[in-house]
């Protein structure tokens, strides 16, 4: 029955994956998906680092434009900040715009803040022609401000600068976790709770992303390839080969041939990418933890923590691999099916619909019911082959599917497979010397499955 088939397997798979485009493509991407993360992390770790040293304002003095319910005094509890730069500067409040520009024009080491409150804090500086302060020194001031938020806002409430130093020790008192709410333990009292928060916050991300990100990525690996594979299927029909390939090859052997090839191809580039994407992500995550550990970027608490959450776990991971490629291999099949049909390269793309409907179906449906969301999928969704191609891998490698439901897809997917590619062998081998007339779908359909 499978006569030749290695051979064909072996010729599909090094027409495909052995072209020059074929590499140049997945190693440009592989090194942007390596790359990607990497720059992006150390890129934010470093703009938010809060251990590195801010550098100088250029300022000796602070002419404040205080328009906020703010005490005025509280531009002394300022001189106790840990920083050397900040803590020497020596405040003057004004509440009128041109005192505060007047004054600062006394001296070249002044620059005039103004602060005013709608709704939230707003900070603008003003460097007087005079001032020797540049634009760029003078910006720092406002990272200070960025850094030290929760003293300015503080101040923007309308709390008098004695009792600053007060609120900041007991509001740490006012978050809390619900757990910590019910045994009395805030936030900043317990580290896990923190890190448990900052992880709750990247999943809720992750379960968005993920699907979505699964679902563009299947949806281009199969319009892609799925038009290359019913090319391909038809391809020596169309050149008058076959009479002369069914000597050595059975029409059955050669579909296989093909579809495994092309299978093979797709294993290859993908998991060239995931790998680059997984070892992009954690070479990220540990340069920026190493370079700027003040950071603190919820995404490095995320991977530190995956096994507390249960997800991305070996195991899980590779099912979601798994379950990537069975669902890659029905849309596939359906392809086979179209080259199957058809006598022409042309018929072949009139016939696509064959796998262009039903990915197309399935995605708005996810869409309409809720499946771009690893937390509101439904078991529907992840059972019917045609969707679940798109959200089980994401759902998988979340661990948000029980064990029987992975046990049930794997069945249903496998038998969809080898139903789908007997149909595919048998319609081939029908059509492999068909000369006539262009049949329709449902022609070839009927003439397939009709007892004559």
């Amino acid at each position: 029955m499978f006569k030749n088939f290695d051979k064909v397997f072996k010729f599909s798979f090094k027409n495909q994956a052995g072209t020059k485009g074929f590499k140049i493509v997945t190693v440009l991407f592989a090194l942007l998906l390596l790359l990607g993360p990497i720059l992006s992390m150390m890129i934010v770790g470093y703009f938010t680092d809060k251990n590195k040293e801010l550098k100088s304002c250029g300022a000796e003095r602070i002419c404040v434009v205080n328009l906020t319910p703010g005490d005025d005094s509280f531009f002394e509890t300022l001189s106790d900040v840990p920083e050397a730069d900040y803590a020497n500067l020596k405040y003057e409040v004004f509440h009128d715009e041109k005192q505060a520009l007047d004054s600062a024009r006394q001296d070249n080491k002044s620059i005039v803040l103004y602060l005013s409150a709608n709704g939230r804090l707003r900070a603008n500086m003003i460097i007087p022609k005079e001032s020797t302060v540049k634009k760029s020194e003078a910006k720092n001031y406002l990272k200070f401000i960025e850094r030290y938020e929760d003293l300015f806002t503080l101040n923007l409430s309308g709390v008098s600068g004695e009792a600053v130093e007060t609120l900041k020790e007991s509001s740490e008192y006012l978050s809390f976790t619900e757990s910590g709410l019910k045994e009395g333990i805030n936030i900043k009292e317990d580290e896990a709770k923190n890190d448990e928060l900052k992880r709750e916050r990247v999943l809720k991300v992750v379960n968005m992303a993920l699907p979505y990100g699964t679902m563009m990525l299947l949806y281009m690996m199969i319009i892609s390839y799925g038009q290359n594979l019913s090319q391909s299927v038809v391809m020596e029909k169309e050149s008058k080969l076959m009479d002369t390939m069914l000597v050595s090859v059975r029409p059955d052997s050669l579909i296989f041939g093909k579809l495994l090839g092309a299978i093979a191809t797709v294993l290859l580039q993908v998991l060239v990418w995931l790998f680059s994407l997984m070892g992009g992500f954690a070479l990220g995550a540990f340069l920026s933890k190493k370079f700027f550990p003040g950071s603190g970027l919820s995404i490095n608490v995320f991977f530190e923590g995956m096994k507390d959450i249960n997800v991305f776990r070996p195991y899980n991971v590779v099912l979601a691999i798994l379950f990537l490629v069975l669902g890659f291999v029905v849309y596939l099949c359906l392809a086979s099916l179209a080259g199957s049909m058809s006598t022409t390269k042309e018929d072949a793309s009139s016939k696509n619909v064959l796998f262009v409907t039903p990915l197309l179906i399935s995605f708005f449906a996810l869409m309409g019911a809720g499946g771009m969301n690893a937390t509101t999928t439904k078991t529907w969704m992840l059972l019917v082959p045609f969707t679940g191609a798109m959200v089980m891998p994401a759902n998988v490698s979340l661990g948000n599917v029980s064990w029987v439901v992975i046990a049930c897809g794997l069945v249903i997917y496998v038998l969809s497979i080898m139903v789908l590619v007997y149909m595919a062998g048998k319609i081939y081998k029908m059509m492999s010397l068909y000369k006539g007339n262009k049949l329709s779908i449902g022609d070839v359909l009927k003439r397939t499955f009709s007892k004559s």
